[in-house]
């Protein structure tokens, strides 16, 4: 043998070495799929990642199918499929079965091989267990759900947010757009500090509130609806010329309301007890009792 080609001996002898440490400390299983016979030669880290030795992955492809979560098989299978028809990297993530029946995160990637003709005949690649990034990810979506959550609640609070003005009375300015979760919140809201309060009357402001359609109009109605059947008055103030010629022109029935140009008014009309008394929470404002006729 000459030099050059023991020089070229060791060359290869150090990359293989290199190669099966980078393949042991990264903990791949490395195969090698023949696509016209459906065969599988695995090497590497194989009991790290699914439990199983070598000998005992000697199923092919069939095998490699079978071991595939039900719920993750089809997606692996198409994406395999459309990988060898266009030689496209196959690059996923699906759960394979581990040797004690439980299931374990795979990350799959690997690359087709043509042939003369231009179609696959080969496929190399690797798969990592990586169902410890999976659970990490998972406790962070959870976290960041939970925040979410937290932000939402205090979100929610600053969106409809009940100020008092006196022992009997609440305002509720608006800022912004309503939508049907908003709507559904402000009702919620309402009901909640009329019910726990004891308030007998809200001021509902809508002076920054940026449009006045016929869905807004028709929540604040239904908001103004559930109030009174608790016994409270309603006062709607912030109302614009602008937003008044609008609400006209919707035909929205506003008899539900007190209503008040500015805030200051609304609040000045409760503050000179200026309202009357609120009805009795046991009347029935949709029944009203009938009245004796006179003799």
């Amino acid at each position: 043998m000459t030099a050059d080609n023991q020089q070229i001996l060791r060359e290869l002898n150090d990359l293989r070495h290199r190669y099966a440490m980078l393949v042991r400390a990264l903990r791949l299983m490395i195969y090698d799929y023949d696509v016209a016979t459906g065969a599988i030669m695995w090497s590497g880290e194989t009991e790290q990642v699914c439990g199983r030795a070598i000998q005992e992955l000697d199923g092919g492809l069939a095998q490699w199918e079978e071991l595939i979560h039900p719920d993750d098989r089809e997606r692996a299978l198409t994406l395999l499929s459309e990988a060898e028809a266009n030689l496209r990297e196959y690059d996923i993530e699906y759960r394979f079965q581990h040797k004690n029946g439980s299931y374990v995160w795979i990350l799959d990637r690997g690359y087709f091989l043509a042939g003369p003709d231009g179609k696959a005949v080969r496929m190399v690649g690797m798969m990592q267990n990586i169902s410890k990034i999976k659970a990490i990810e998972f406790e962070r979506l959870q976290m960041q759900e939970e925040v979410i959550a937290a932000q939402e609640r205090a979100l929610r609070e600053l969106s409809t947010p009940l100020v008092p003005i006196s022992e009997r009375a609440v305002a509720l300015p608006l800022v912004g757009s309503i939508d049907q979760r908003r709507a559904n919140l402000i009702i919620e809201t309402l009901l909640e500090g009329v019910s726990n309060r004891g308030t007998e009357v809200v001021i509902i402001d809508i002076t920054g509130v940026n449009t006045v359609d016929t869905f807004i109009a028709d929540a604040l109605i239904r908001a103004a609806r559930a109030v009174r059947l608790l016994g409270a008055h309603v006062i709607l103030t912030g109302i614009s010329p602008e937003v008044a010629q609008t609400v006209v022109s919707l035909g929205a029935d506003l008899s539900v309301f007190e209503t008040r140009a500015t805030l200051q008014d609304g609040i000045a009309l409760v503050m000179n007890n200026q309202i009357a008394p609120a009805p009795r929470r046991n009347d029935n404002p949709i029944n009203p009792p009938m009245r004796r006729r006179k003799e």
